[in-house]
């Protein structure tokens, strides 16, 4: 029997197992189906992170690193390649991993820090050489530059929206710095290709977000890029029967983090998505 099991390995997973253990909790364990922990934050290259938490620049691996560190200081156990399959009201984890095979664990608290997903169309062809990104929130002008250095032509980023959703610095160092075109109120309208993607045509669109015949640009590339937001991963959540919140689609919880189910817990981006991983680690310490 666990004090507390975390289930996830990111950045919310950590915090929370981090403060449980200097708070007195003793006997903890985090579950992280990747083989390594810190989430999302391994692919971020970028700086930025840290800058409320550490109050210092770093990038998403070094952050992680950082608190990864701070665990692995503690006691806490941690299961990598371990896959959660279902939590149960009665506070029960079945998880299997290759080491360890099916195994069920008991737990007296559960926090849910799963992270989030992007939103897909489905699957995508291989990317490759020429690039339209759809969307211009932070992660689409994040997307834009990391393509740009690794070796991909960005065509443009076309944004819905009149605004863009991005940090104006995000703006500037990832889409102006690189001579990268932003199209707001456009959209796509056409994907054309055969075996994978060959053209696509974007178009204006009016305050109703309808597109403007007339308006066409046609772009020759290879990949469509979508960032078009996040969404909690929370499979877990529902099976388990906690309630959802159909606005952030993530659980509905009390100001403590808890949820319907008395016991269980969820914190960062898998309860809501969050703009910087530094509040991310603020919330999964209190929960």
């Amino acid at each position: 029997m666990y004090d507390l099991i975390v289930i996830g390995g990111g950045p919310a997973g950590l915090a929370a197992a981090y403060a449980a253990w200097n708070k007195g909790l003793k006997h903890i364990a985090i579950l992280e189906r990747d083989k390594e922990l810190g989430g999302i934050l391994n692919q971020c290259i970028h700086n930025g992170f840290g800058l409320h938490y550490f109050k210092e620049q770093l990038t998403g691996p070094e952050y992680a690193s950082r608190f990864a560190a701070m665990v692995a200081d503690t006691g806490v156990e941690v299961f990598l390649d371990t896959m959660v399959l279902q939590v149960t009201p009665e506070k029960q984890v079945h998880a299997v991993s290759k080491k360890e095979g099916y195994r069920v664990l008991e737990a007296k608290s559960i926090v849910l820090a799963m992270g989030c997903r992007e939103r897909t169309r489905g699957a995508i062809s291989i990317p490759g050489k020429r690039v339209v990104i759809l969307g211009s929130g932070d992660i689409g002008l994040i997307m834009a530059r990391r393509m740009t250095l690794e070796g991909a032509k960005v065509l443009a980023c076309v944004e819905v929206m009149p605004y863009s959703g991005g940090l104006q610095r995000n703006i500037v160092q990832c889409l102006e710095d690189f001579d990268i075109p932003l199209y707001l109120s456009h959209t796509i309208t056409d994907i054309r290709g055969k075996a994978r993607v060959e053209q696509v045509v974007v178009s204006q669109v009016d305050d109703q977000r309808r597109p403007i015949p007339g308006t066409e640009m046609t772009f020759d590339c290879d990949t469509v890029l979508l960032s078009v937001g996040l969404i909690p991963e929370n499979e877990l959540t529902r099976d388990a029967g906690i309630v959802m919140d159909p606005r952030t689609n993530g659980a509905l919880v009390y100001e403590n983090r808890e949820t319907s189910v008395p016991g269980i817990f969820a914190c960062g981006n898998a309860l809501h998505v969050h703009d910087l991983v530094d509040f991310v680690t603020a919330e999964s310490m209190a929960a």
